[in-house]
């Protein structure tokens, strides 16, 4: 096998395991610290710094390649085999800061390490492939590496965790680094040998840079306004998240090969941009009716509906996805494209997806309809289409493309203004499961109150005269219907002691109001701050539990506020979403359980709840997990399809039967 090849193989392995890190030791933090906005927001910034800052540097490690993939897999063995250390650091290792400003602090100092290192990847691997080759290679490594990347986001999500465990599944993309080392340090040693000169990099103008920071601004803007386009059709799943990833990693892939195929230049890329973001607006009605009407005979044939899914977002996202993800190579001008040029353009990039993602979280999904976010990013790349023609345009030259993508923007303009339903998207997910059903809630619902934060949406949809209690695609049972309430109730009723309580999960608050009224004093957990600051408006199913001063609302995740709180109490309540939903999950396993055991009296009561949807495995699993922790466990049938499980160290027996 040539050394072209086997190097070829090397970078796929890099590209496999590189994304990888993000995934899982983003997973990792959040079941340590939870799924709040700032330890998500930290994460991702904290790798796109370091991914930027290694790309930026990475020429200066030109001989250190392979050990540069060997120091990411020992640090991912590394970080898996030390985790009971890093959660006792997290948790006491910057107390002197407020809440989760430590933790947070700490978290980012360890994920800086591995985020320099992955930075420094593609630009070497396109040095050194560029020395076996007279032409561009960039593209080529670019191509191959995102390649690789989607494939493991999908990997990840539908097989190597099932089979692996997260612990397992960084293991395994640890020695694929191992391995991706080894075999650099014999095939590489030649070229890395001989350090690239200076006078290989080349200048890139200075509108081409302002043109690549507004398109990669733009770019991260569309990636978070296509997973919470996902969410609220397809759910607030994990596995919503992974399809996006994987298109717009496959993005990526296919669009640099393309720029190296056909010679794409940026102009017409971005024009290509503004036309499918337009008819993105045009077709997604239409396309979720595909989707609603195809669902039924899709989900009868196993993976059937995870292509269905993953073909409706390609065909409404793929066209930005390939555009956005060639931008780099199109804009790349040296012949060699090697490691300096190359680096310095990512780094650009990734400073740039940082104040997208700031832009995003802090101001325009705030307080901006997901049809007029549309609208910004395409004048965004309208505007990096300016810029890259800057100096033609003065010259009344090139001004054709320019032209061009604003006629499309202001097409487009007019479309979301008469034709986008942005209504459509506040329905249930559940509702594009049959488009009869998605037809007859699109005329049923009405959604007068709609609030959004950084990253959560929340609404109050009316239908039929009965409040629903709506959130990132997850809609409730009606407010007013007595069932959250008899939860609240039922717990008190086979608690020992009714002085203190914990629940999890605020919700509507008709559950933790029920439990605020029968207990001396309850703390009650959000960790989505629209809804805390809404709750008056839920007042009335609510016994306005807002103003009751025997319940204290804290805004935090439950596994950071059971670690963090010093505290013990009676009664520990878990009302929080399915754990089929990606944030509820953690709250069902056995080491969430230890945790809760902590906080519990000796005779106090653990109670979470299940619902059918899990099928007969998942209650299974949560059942057995429940007695590997508590010596008695019973089940309580609240309705059809809703169940109590009330698990404690004491026999589990109706302490206060006069609440009936």
């Amino acid at each position: 096998m040539s050394r072209k090849i086997l190097l070829t193989l090397v970078l796929l392995l890099s590209g496999l395991s590189g994304i990888s890190y993000e995934i899982l030791y983003g997973r990792i933090l959040g079941g340590i610290l939870g799924d709040q906005f700032a330890v998500s927001s930290a994460v991702l910034i904290t790798f796109l710094l370091g991914i930027g800052l290694g790309a930026r540097f990475a020429h200066r490690l030109w001989r250190r390649l392979w050990m540069i993939e060997a120091l990411i897999g020992i640090y991912g063995i590394a970080f898996v085999w030390s985790q009971d250390a890093i959660e006792h650091l997290l948790y006491n290792g910057m107390g002197f800061l407020p809440s989760l400003a430590g933790p947070i602090l700490v978290g980012t100092l360890l994920l800086l390490l591995p985020a320099l290192l992955l930075g420094c990847s593609v630009p070497l691997f396109a040095g050194y492939l560029g020395r076996m080759n007279e032409g561009p290679m960039f593209s080529r490594v670019y191509a191959i590496y995102n390649f690789g990347a989607a494939a493991t986001a999908l990997l990840i999500e539908f097989w190597l965790i099932r089979q692996f465990g997260i612990t397992g599944t960084v293991m395994v993309f640890g020695l694929v680094n191992l391995l991706a080392a080894t075999l650099l340090y014999f095939v590489a040693r030649p070229i890395a040998l001989v350090p690239p000169g200076a006078a290989e990099a080349s200048h890139t103008p200075r509108n081409h840079l302002f043109a690549l920071i507004l398109v990669s601004i733009a770019s991260a803007i569309f990636q978070l306004f296509m997973v919470k386009i996902a969410e609220l059709m397809f759910g607030p799943f994990r596995e919503s998240f992974a399809f996006v990833l994987a298109i717009i990693l496959f993005g990526i892939a296919l669009g640099s090969f393309l720029v190296k195929r056909l010679n794409v230049g940026f102009g017409k890329l971005m024009l290509a941009n503004v036309v499918g973001l337009l008819l993105f607006i045009v077709l997604y009605r239409d396309l979720l009716f595909v989707y609603a009407d195809l669902y039924e005979k899709a989900v009868e044939h196993g993976m059937a509906i995870l292509f269905l899914k993953g073909g409706i977002l390609a065909l409404l996202m793929g066209i930005p996805a390939v555009t956005f993800g060639a931008t780099i190579p199109a804009l790349l001008n040296s012949r060699r494209e090697v490691a300096r040029e190359s680096g310095h353009l990512l780094y650009i990039c990734s400073l740039a997806n940082v104040a997208g993602f700031l832009l995003m979280a802090l101001v325009l999904h705030q307080y901006l309809d997901y049809g007029v976010q549309l609208l910004v990013i395409a004048a965004l790349v309208t505007a990096a289409l300016l810029a890259f023609h800057f100096d033609e345009i003065r010259q009344w030259r090139g001004y054709r493309l320019p032209l061009a993508a604003a006629v499309v923007l202001l097409s487009t303009a007019g479309w979301q203004h008469w034709k986008w339903d942005e209504d459509l998207l506040y329905l249930s997910y559940t509702s594009f499961h049959s488009a009869k059903d998605m037809e007859d809630d699109r005329k049923s619902f009405n959604f007068p109150e709609k609030f959004k934060g950084y990253q959560d949406v929340f609404s109050i949809n009316w239908s039929n005269g009965n409040p629903y209690f709506f959130i990132n695609g997850y809609i409730s049972i009606p407010m007013n219907n007595p069932s959250e309430k008899t939860v609240g109730t039922l717990g008190p009723m086979f608690s020992p002691q009714t002085k203190q309580a914990l629940v999890l999960g605020l919700g509507s608050g008709a559950t933790a109001s029920a439990v605020g009224l029968l207990f001396d004093h309850t703390d009650v957990v959000e960790i989505n701050p629209v809804v805390r600051d809404n709750q008056f408006r839920m007042k009335q199913w609510n016994f306005d539990i807002e103003h009751n001063p025997r319940v204290n609302i804290v805004v935090d995740d439950g596994i950071h506020y059971i670690q963090s709180v010093d505290k013990s109490y009676d009664m520990i309540l878990n009302t929080v979403t399915s754990p089929l939903y990606f944030s509820s999950s953690k709250l069902y396993t056995v080491d969430f359980f230890d945790k809760i055991k902590r906080r519990l009296n000796p005779d106090g009561i653990y109670l979470t709840w299940m619902d059918s949807r899990i099928g007969s495995e998942g209650a299974r699993i949560i059942l057995n997990s429940l007695r590997q922790r508590f010596a008695h466990c019973s089940i309580l049938f609240v309705k059809s399809g809703y169940y109590l499980l009330v698990a404690s160290d004491k026999p589990v027996k109706l302490q206060h039967p006069e609440l009936v």
